[in-house]
């Protein structure tokens, strides 16, 4: 199967391609980046090739709404527009939203696009299925846009405060499950309007005591937090992908002295997981690989480490000298690939703490340079 993603560098398309691209190898990813919308030659040769088109673009904020309408049907007409000339018999997904029934511009010209897609799809034999999806919250969401969470999480690690304008019940879906909904709509019957189940309901005020409980807990004591529910899970993995890492890393322990030596408490969780070692020699290196939903933290307790870390899909890499003798941590965000060097002469003891138990079937490791 060949897929390709308009919107690949958005949020969703960002953790939909990387999905695809490091866990479904069977299906081959074609690049459809932004600029091919300015040309019909270039979104002609790649429509031509694939079996899905997941369409993703789209502007989600503008101070001209009529702007924001025109603007997404126009991307929704530009993807028919090609679909017609090149006779696309594939299965084309559209990301609609519930905002389908509020009436603004946004909601508007998404079920615009979606009835359009489902009524040229009967004339001209393509499938056809329209995914209506609620709030959509994770990492990498960029904050002040389209997401109160990444707004929430964003301002709270800068100390900002977080204004609540209403106090709204709100319907909310974790990145990765819509990525496996979208992927089983793949060889899935076509539905013109196929309703995306919500993770969790809640209340606006309710999300801002957890990222409050988060930022004290996390930032201000350095404890991982009582993670009692996947909600709280994966809140959490967001929050810390908005932590400014190059400045808020390495963290140092607080290392109590007297005549018998020294003593320093590694880590205190509200969560289960688990607590492993690693002895490297002089001048050698573990790890180069990522996590895509587990939280790491490396503890150097002896020796001199190296630590570099990459967003995948990145070309910046962030590097850490940490020293066992000023003991200090480092935590790993997911899709952040990472390594450890012994830099020094002696063998570097890590001890490392993970917030689930290995899994060799179901390991979420994979391997990329950094």
């Amino acid at each position: 199967m060949k897929l390709a993603i308009t919107g690949q560098d958005g949020f969703i398309g960002y953790h939909l391609y990387n999905t695809v691209k490091y866990k479904r190898t069977e299906i081959q990813l074609i690049d459809f980046n932004k600029d091919h919308f300015e040309s019909e030659k270039d979104i002609d040769l790649t429509i031509k090739k694939v079996d899905v088109i997941v369409h993703l673009a789209g502007l989600n904020r503008s101070k001209d709404q009529k702007y924001l309408y025109d603007q997404n049907v126009l991307l929704s007409q530009k993807v028919l527009d090609s679909i017609k000339r090149v006779g696309f018999k594939g299965h084309l997904i559209f990301a609609s939203s519930t905002q389908e029934k509020d009436n603004n511009h946004y909601g508007n010209a998404k079920k615009f696009s979606r009835l359009l897609f489902s009524k040229e799809a009967k004339k001209l034999g393509f499938k056809f299925s329209g995914l209506i999806i609620p709030n959509v919250f994770g990492p990498f969401v960029k904050p002040n846009y389209n997401s109160f969470i990444a707004t929430f999480c964003y301002n709270s690690i800068r100390n900002i405060e977080n204004k609540i304008i209403e106090d709204n019940q709100v319907s909310l879906i974790y990145v990765d499950d819509l990525i496996n909904k979208i992927i089983k709509v793949f060889n899935a019957k076509p539905a013109p309007k196929i309703e995306v189940s919500y993770q969790e309901t809640t209340f606006v005020s309710e999300v801002k005591s957890l990222i409050e409980e988060i930022k004290d807990k996390y930032l201000e004591k350095g404890e991982i937090p009582e993670l009692n529910s996947k909600f709280k899970i994966d809140l959490f993995k967001t929050f810390i992908s908005y932590i400014p890492y190059k400045e808020f890393f390495p963290r140092k322990y607080n290392l109590m002295v007297d005549q018998r030596g020294s003593f320093s408490e590694l880590i205190r969780t509200g969560v289960s997981g688990q607590v492993s070692y690693s002895i490297t020699k002089s001048n050698k290196i573990r790890g180069n690989h990522f996590h895509t939903r587990k939280v790491e933290r490396f503890s150097v307790i002896s020796g001199e480490a190296l630590i570099k870390i990459r967003k995948i899909n990145s070309q910046e890499s962030f590097e850490f000298k940490l020293s066992g003798k000023i003991p200090s941590y480092i935590d790993m965000p997911i899709w952040y690939t990472h390594n450890i060097e012994n830099i020094g002469k002696e063998p570097l003891i890590t001890v490392f703490w993970i917030n689930e138990l290995y899994n060799e079937d179901d390991s979420d490791t994979f391997f990329e340079n950094v």
